[in-house]
Parts: structure tokens; C-alpha cells; sequence
């Protein structure tokens, strides 16, 4: 037997919605609107700004668009390069504004639109250092800029105009910032819902077929079942004690009566309702109970053992079929790795209980380990009937319970399953 430590989902970062390639596109329109504007300006309006600067600031812009075009190449999808792509449309603007009149300049506003994008695509965290970084440029601005020429002089306002220029933008700034990023925040959260529910849903309808697949195997296999037992049965009779394969037709006999059982089983199980009447059990007697009905032959010995805690109550336990079949796969998958011994370890917390499985054999190949979970994944599959499905019908069966399965190799070589289900799960 083998285990995986498995990945806490919920620390994973998702992924910004937009592609960084968007944003570069973007960029190059800005780009071609800002030269397009200069030369207008500079050779339509016969306004005389510093045009060589200006074009020097938008070739760097060039520059830096084709660099981050190559990174994104290699590493697309990535929220810092968006991010220091708007830090750098800030500065980038804002040093155009400033050799062109400042806030005075009626395209001082679009200082604004890096913030919107920052909030759509970006973490609070950021959205906020950039909101600050255009307020820093916005008060920069309204202090030290190239005055624009107007009627062969500067073109001069009341300060009290430029100090309400200032005050607007900062507050559009913020306003816009955070309106933006509470809606877009209201957005993924949903999106991630809708995500968190599609995977449940997903999971579910594995678990229903799972479970149609096992009683349509019951039902076909039913009579050829009969007749193996049947002849099985003859067989015993006719052939002597003393007779070589005397021990093996009583195998088959065993194995045969192992198979009716768990058709009963699942046979009976088609109607649910029937387990709300039973009443619980301790898990280890539950446990031991389904050894000796399907998994334990003889070959291996193994022990329950559990650990008990004056604090918290025995755990309790109804056979339902999630469970008992996913124990049945994992216990079997022990008996078949095992040297000699298995050991199943119950212990109960105050809203959880754990199972642990531990054989002494070989433990899963690493190539087993690596797909940990994955259907068609055994060392063994296609060897003797065997598919490789036992771990992952366990594990989805345990997970449509509300539970998880942790598997690894443990110290001693021999392979460890550690199943975590909470209690109200065990109960149906």
C-alpha cells in the first residue's frame, strides 16, 4: 500500500481572469492613441511642446511592451507581470503629462484607467499600492510640470482650480478604485462558488455511478455466481480430502460464498431506507465484522486496535455502503501488500475520527504514488483482473461521505492509508 500527501485546496490562488495578453493589446492601442495625439498636437495645433521627450517616453513604452510580450510568452497568465505592466502605465503616463501641461492637460484622467484595471484583475493589496502610487503622481503634478503653451504664453489658472483638479482625482481614484474592486471581488467570489460547486457536483455523480455500476454488476453476475457455487459444491463432494487439489476447490468454495456476501450486501443496500432503522455500532466492531465477512482469509493477521480517549466518545458507526466499501477495497489492497500483519488504528476526535492502515510490505511504487487516486493506476492492472480502480472507487466514495484518505508510504517501508471522516458521516 502507498499514500500522497494531498494539497490543501484552499490556499491556492486563483488565477486572474484576464490574460495578460489582453492587457497588452491594450497597451499597444494607449500607445498608438498617445503617438497619434503628440504628433496631432505638435504638427496640427502648431502647439509647441517638447516632442523629442515625449516621443522618448512612449519608446520606452514600446520597449517595455515587447519585453513583457516575450516573459508572457514563457510565463503567461501571471498577476505580477500585470501588476508592474499598470505600475509602469502609470509612470509611463505620468511622465508624458508631465512635459505637457500637467493636470492642466485634459488627459490627466486617464491616469484613472490603470486603477480600474487593477481592480478588475488584481488583489486588494496591489489595487491599493497602485491607487497610491497615482495619487503620489496626481499630487507630483499639480506641483512641478512644463507649462502648455497658450497664445505664445502659459497658460495660467486660478489655484483654486488646479487644487480642485488635484482633489477630483483623488477621490476619483479612490472611488473608482474601490467601487471596481468591490464589484470584481463580489464577482470571483461567485465564480469560485460556481467552481467549488460544479467539483462537488462532479464528485457526486461519480459516487451515483459508482453506485449504479455496482448494482447492475450484481444483478449480472448473480447467475454465473450461482453456477460456480454450485459446481463448486459438487466438486467438494466428489473429490477426496486426500486428493491434491482438495484445498484448492475448498478456496474456490470460500471465495464463492466471499462473493455471495457481498452481493447481498450490495443487493440489499438498493434501498436506503433501511439504514436509518439500524442502529449504530463501535467502528472497530463494525471493522473486525467486515474482515471476517469479505477481506480476511487467513494468510495475513490483523489487529484493530483503539485509541481511546476519556474526553471524547467511542466512535460509532452504521454500515453504510459508502464506507463498508471503500474499507472493503482498502483492507483488501492491505491484504495483498502485506508481509504478514496489518494494522487498522481508530481513533476518535471530538468532531472527526480517524483510521489508520498500515501494512508491513513494500509500500506503492512511486509511479502508483504519483497518480495516487487516478482510475486504471496499479503496478498489477491488467494482470489477474486486476483494474486498478480499488483506490479510486475508495476515495470517491469516501469523499462523497464528506471525508478524505491520505496515502504515503510510512517509515517502515510498508504502505499507510490515514481516512478522516467526520462523525455525523459515520452515523448516515
Amino acid at each position: 500500500m502507498a499514500m500522497q500527501d494531498q494539497t490543501d485546496t484552499s490556499t491556492l490562488f486563483v488565477e486572474s481572469p484576464i490574460n495578460a495578453q489582453l492587457i497588452l493589446n491594450i497597451r499597444w492601442l494607449a500607445i498608438l492613441g498617445q503617438f497619434s495625439a503628440l504628433i496631432y498636437t505638435y504638427y496640427g495645433l502648431k502647439i509647441a511642446i517638447p516632442i523629442v521627450p515625449c516621443l522618448f517616453v512612449i519608446g520606452l513604452s514600446v520597449v517595455a511592451n515587447i519585453w513583457q510580450t516575450r516573459r508572457n510568452s514563457r510565463a503567461p497568465r501571471k498577476g505580477d507581470q500585470n501588476f508592474l505592466a499598470l505600475v509602469f502605465d502609470v509612470l509611463q503616463l505620468s511622465a508624458l503629462l508631465f512635459l505637457t501641461g500637467g493636470l492642466l492637460n485634459p488627459f490627466a484622467s486617464m491616469l484613472l484607467a490603470p486603477v480600474v484595471v487593477s481592480a478588475a484583475v488584481l488583489r486588494r493589496r496591489e489595487t491599493f499600492a497602485l491607487i497610491m502610487l497615482v495619487a503620489a503622481n496626481v499630487s507630483g503634478l499639480a506641483i512641478h510640470h512644463y507649462p502648455l503653451p497658450w497664445n505664445d504664453g502659459a497658460l495660467i489658472v486660478p489655484e483654486l482650480y488646479l487644487v480642485g483638479l488635484w482633489i477630483s482625482l483623488l477621490l476619483a481614484a479612490l472611488f473608482i478604485g474601490g467601487y471596481a474592486w468591490r464589484v470584481a471581488s463580489g464577482a470571483r467570489r461567485i465564480a469560485e462558488a460556481l467552481s467549488e460547486a460544479k467539483l462537488v457536483l462532479a464528485k457526486e455523480q461519480q459516487a451515483t455511478a459508482l453506485g449504479t455500476l455496482a448494482t447492475a454488476a450484481a444483478h449480472q453476475l448473480g447467475s454465473p455466481l450461482n453456477t460456480i457455487t454450485v459446481v463448486s459444491h459438487e466438486l467438494a463432494r466428489d473429490i477426496n480430502p486426500d486428493d491434491p487439489i482438495y484445498e484448492d476447490v475448498m478456496l474456490l468454495r470460500e471465495q464463492a460464498e466471499r462473493c455471495r456476501v457481498i452481493l447481498a450486501e450490495l443487493d440489499s443496500m438498493k434501498s436506503l431506507g433501511g439504514l436509518d432503522l439500524e442502529p449504530p455500532q463501535p467502528l472497530t466492531t463494525l471493522i473486525e465484522t467486515l474482515l471476517d465477512e469479505r477481506v480476511a482469509s487467513g494468510m495475513i493477521e490483523f489487529t484493530t486496535e483503539l485509541v481511546a480517549d476519556s474526553t471524547v466518545a467511542v466512535p460509532m458507526a452504521k454500515r453504510r455502503p459508502e464506507l463498508i466499501q471503500a474499507l472493503d477495497n482498502i483492507l483488501s489492497n492491505a491484504e495483498d501488500y502485506a508481509a504478514s500483519q496489518v494494522l487498522i488504528t481508530v481513533r476518535g476526535e471530538e468532531n472527526m475520527v480517524e483510521i489508520t492502515v498500515t501494512d508491513d510490505g513494500e509500500g506503492f511504487a512511486s509511479s502508483v504514488l504519483a497518480r495516487i487516486g487516478q482510475p486504471w493506476n496499479s503496478v498489477r492492472s491488467g494482470q489477474a483482473g486486476h483494474r486498478g480502480l480499488g483506490i479510486f472507487i475508495a476515495q470517491t466514495l469516501i469523499g462523497a461521505i464528506g471525508g478524505s484518505i491520505l496515502f504515503k508510504n510510512s517509515a517502515a517501508a510498508g504502505g499507510f492509508v490515514q481516512i478522516r471522516i467526520p462523525r455525523t458521516a459515520l452515523l448516515g
